[in-house]
C-alpha cells in the first residue's frame, strides 16, 4: 500500500572521491549505506579491504571531548534557562546556515576559547578544592576559638598531659563530677565552648592519672581532638583562614567574570561540535567501506523516487563515478520507508510503535487511520475537550521544531482533538454538560445502548477489513485458492452467524429459514476445505476433523468484537465525570455577586476538567492503540520490518532555520 519502492545501489569510484561522495550523501540524507556486510569476491580478497584512518578518528574524538568539556564549563556557571516548552523539547541554539558557516570559519578562535575554558575550569576546580579544605579546617577550629593558648602547646609536657576533649552534652555533668573526684593533685578542666549537642573542654592532668582518665573518657563517649600544632591560638589561625577564604572567593568571582565573557562564544563551540560529530560519522562509515589501492566501493539502499537525484549528484562530483541500481533480491532484508498522504502520515506513529511492515508486506496505516480517528472521537466526544487538545497541539507544533515520531504524534493528537470536537458537537458534549442543547445525533449518557451498538458495528467493520486484508495479502502472493477457502469462507460463515442473530432488527424475517442453512453450509465448507492440498486422499481426509476446531475461532471473533465496547465505556466515563465536576461547580453558586463562590467554582472547574481531559486523552489513545494492535493487526499484520536509516546530518546543539527540522 504505502511501502516505498526501494532500490539497492552499488557505487564505485576513485579513492580520492570517497570523502566528497560521503559528505554529499550525508547532506542529502536519503541513502542508507551498508557497513560490515559487504564482502569482496574470494579471488580479489587480497586487493579489497576496509581502509580507515584510526588516527584521524581518534583525533576527532579527542577534539569532541575537549569541546564537550568547554561547553560543560560554560553550562556549569551560565546554564541556559529553558522555557516551558524547551523543558520537554530540549534546548538548541537557532542559527541560519550562513551563521553556521561563519562559526566554522572561526575554528582557530574557537580553539583559543576552548583552551581558556579548560584553564579557567581547572583554576576553578583548584579554587574549589582549596575552599573545601579551608572550610574543613575552620570547622575543626571554630569550637576552640576561645582557647587562649597556642595549638602547639596542646601536647604532653613532662609529667603533664594537655588534651582537647569533645563529648556529648548529656555526659557533661558526670564528666565534671568525675574530674573533681580524681585523686590529688587532681586535674584542671576548662569548658571552652558548647556547640549543638557537644561540649568542648581543655583538660590538664598528671601522667599517673592517664589510665583513669582514659576509662572516664571511654565511659562518657568522649574523644581526644587533634587540631594541629601551629604556634598560634585558634582565634589567630581562624582569622588567617578567613582572610584566605576571602581572597579565594574574590579570585572565584574573577574567574566567573572571565567565564561570563567566554559564554558569548558558546554558539561557535556548539556549531564546531556538531560539524566535527558529523565528520566523525563520515569517517566511521568510510573506514568500513571496501577499498583497493585506488578505488572505493559501497552498497546501500535508496527509495526509487530519489534515484534520479542521486545520479545527478554523483555525476556532478565526477563523471567517472559508477552507479548501478537493482531491485532487491528475493528474501533479502530491505529497509522500509513509508510513503503516505500527509493526512495519513501522522498515523504512522501508531504502526511504528507496534513495528514497521516488512518490505513485501502491506502498510496497515491507511486502513487503520480512519478507524483510529473515529474511535478517538467517540471515546472522548466532547467539543470543549477536543478543541482544547487541538489548540494545545497546534501551539506546540508551531513553537517547537519537531521531527520524526514526535511531530507525527502531536499532529495525530491535533487531528484526534478535531474528531473529538466533531463528535462532541453531534452529541451535545461541551465540558460535560456545561452547555445544554438538543443533540444533533444522540446523547450517549441518555442512550448508552445506542453508543454500544455504534461501537460494535464499527468494530465489526474493522474486523471484516482485517480478514479481507489477509485475503488480499494471499492474493498478492499468488495464493488465490487459499484466499478463497480460508478468508473467503470464513467471512461467509461469520456473516451467516451475524445474520442469524440480528435478522429481526434488520427486518429480514422473510428470510429467517435461509440463515441457518447458510451457516450450516459455510461451516461444512470450512471443514471440508481442510482436505485440500497435497498428499494422498486418505491423508488429506484425516485433516477434515481439524476443521471442526477451526469453527471455534468464531468465539474469538466475537470476543474481539466485544472488545470494542470499551469505546462506549470511555465515552460514558469522560462525559459523566465532566457532569459531576459541573455539579460541584454549581454547588458554589458562582457569580459576580458571590466572589468567593466564583473563585472556588473556577478553581474546581479548571482543575477538574483539566484532570478529566488528561485522563480521557490518555485512555482514548491507549485503548484505541490496543484495539488496533490486538484486534485489528492480529488478523493480517506480522510487522518485523527494518526501518530505513540513511546517513544524514545530525545536530546535538544547534538547529538550522533553513532545514526546519534537525
Amino acid at each position: 500500500m504505502a511501502v516505498a519502492r526501494t532500490k539497492k545501489i552499488q557505487v564505485a569510484g576513485r579513492l580520492h572521491h570517497r570523502a566528497a561522495v560521503l559528505r554529499r550523501l550525508q547532506e542529502l540524507g536519503f541513502v542508507e549505506i551498508e557497513t560490515g556486510k559487504v564482502l569482496p569476491p574470494a579471488e580479489a580478497a587480497e586487493k579489497w579491504h576496509p581502509t580507515g584512518d584510526p588516527q584521524e578518528q581518534a583525533a576527532l574524538e579527542s577534539e569532541l571531548a575537549e569541546i564537550t568539556a568547554a561547553l560543560a564549563v560554560m553550562d556549569r556557571f551560565h546554564p541556559v534557562r529553558p522555557t516551558f516548552i524547551q523543558q520537554f523539547s530540549g534546548i538548541k541554539t537557532m542559527m541560519t546556515p550562513v551563521e553556521y558557516r561563519n562559526h566554522l570559519a572561526r575554528e582557530e578562535e574557537a580553539w583559543t576559547v576552548i583552551k581558556l575554558c579548560r584553564e579557567l575550569g581547572e583554576a576553578w576546580a583548584e579554587n574549589e578544592s582549596r575552599l573545601g579544605r579551608l572550610a574543613g579546617r575552620v570547622q575543626e577550629l571554630v569550637s576552640w576559638a576561645d582557647l587562649a593558648i597556642p595549638l602547639s602547646a596542646v601536647k604532653k609536657r613532662g609529667p603533664l598531659f594537655l588534651r582537647l576533649i569533645k563529648l556529648p552534652r548529656r555526659y557533661k555533668e558526670n564528666f565534671l563530677k568525675s574530674i573533681k573526684e580524681l585523686e590529688k593533685p587532681g586535674a584542671y578542666c576548662e569548658e571552652v565552648s558548647t556547640l549543638g549537642s557537644f561540649s568542648f573542654f581543655f583538660l590538664i592532668y598528671r601522667e599517673e592519672q592517664d589510665e583513669k582518665l582514659r576509662e572516664l573518657l571511654t565511659a562518657c563517649e568522649a574523644q581526644v581532638v587533634e587540631v594541629g600544632g601551629e604556634d598560634r591560638t585558634p582565634a589567630e589561625v581562624l582569622a588567617e583562614l578567613h582572610r584566605e577564604d576571602a581572597e579565594l572567593r574574590q579570585k572565584q568571582a574573577g574567574l566567573e567574570q572571565e567565564i561570563a565573557v567566554l559564554v558569548k562564544k558558546r554558539p561557535m563551540l556548539q556549531a564546531l561540535y556538531d560539524d566535527k560529530a558529523n565528520r566523525l560519522r563520515r569517517l566511521q562509515v568510510a573506514g568500513e567501506l571496501l577499498c583497493s589501492e585506488r578505488t572505493f566501493y559501497l552498497e546501500g539502499w535508496i527509495t526509487a523516487k530519489n534515484l534520479s537525484r542521486l545520479r545527478s549528484v554523483l555525476s556532478d562530483i565526477s563523471p567517472t563515478l559508477y552507479l548501478e541500481a537493482v531491485d532487491p533480491a528475493p528474501g533479502e532484508e530491505v529497509p522500509v520507508e513509508l510513503e503516505n498522504h500527509p493526512l495519513i502520515r501522522p498515523f504512522e506513529v501508531v504502526v511504528e510503535v507496534y513495528g514497521g511492515p516488512k518490505y513485501d508486506e502491506f502498510d496497515p496505516t491507511p486502513a487503520m487511520a480512519p478507524f483510529f480517528i473515529v474511535f478517538f472521537g467517540l471515546a472522548l466526544a466532547d467539543l470543549g475537550y477536543g478543541l482544547a487538545l487541538s489548540a494545545l497541539c497546534w501551539y506546540l507544533l508551531r513553537k517547537v521544531k519537531m521531527a520524526g515520531m514526535a511531530k507525527k504524534l502531536f499532529t495525530l493528537l491535533f487531528m484526534s482533538g478535531l474528531s473529538s470536537a466533531f463528535f462532541g458537537f453531534l452529541t451535545a458534549g461541551v465540558f460535560g454538560d456545561l452547555i445544554n442543547y438538543t443533540p444533533l445525533w444522540f446523547n450517549p449518557t441518555a442512550e448508552p445502548t445506542r453508543l454500544l451498538l455504534v461501537a460494535l458495528v464499527l468494530g465489526g467493520i474493522q474486523l471484516y477489513l482485517g480478514v479481507a486484508l489477509k485475503a488480499a495479502a494471499r492474493i498478492k502472493a499468488g495464493q488465490y485458492w487459499d484466499a478463497i477457502f480460508e478468508e473467503g469462507l470464513w467471512l461467509f460463515f461469520l456473516t451467516s452467524l451475524i445474520l442469524l442473530v440480528v435478522y429481526k432488527p434488520l427486518g429480514l424475517e422473510a428470510y429467517a429459514g435461509l440463515f441457518p442453512k447458510l451457516a450450516a453450509v459455510s461451516a461444512l465448507l470450512i471443514i471440508l476445505a481442510k482436505a485440500r492440498g497435497e498428499g494422498p486422499f486418505f491423508q488429506r481426509l484425516l485433516r477434515v476433523p481439524a476443521g471442526v476446531f477451526t469453527l471455534y475461532n468464531a468465539v474469538n471473533f466475537f470476543s474481539d468484537l466485544l472488545s470494542y465496547s470499551r469505546l462506549m465505556a470511555l465515552g460514558l466515563s469522560g462525559a459523566i465525570i465532566g457532569q459531576v465536576i459541573n455539579f460541584f461547580v454549581r454547588m458554589f453558586n458562582p457569580s459576580f455577586r458571590n466572589p468567593v463562590g466564583l473563585l472556588a467554582g473556577l478553581a474546581v472547574f479548571c482543575g477538574g476538567h483539566l484532570m478529566n481531559l488528561l485522563l480521557s486523552v490518555l485512555s482514548s489513545y491507549v485503548h484505541n492503540c490496543r484495539l488496533q494492535y490486538i484486534e485489528f493487526f492480529n488478523k493480517f499484520y506480522e510487522a518485523g520490518g527494518r526501518p530505513f536509516r540513511p546517513l544524514a546530518e545530525q545536530y546535538r546543539y544547534i538547529e538550522l532555520d533553513e532545514k526546519g527540522e534537525s
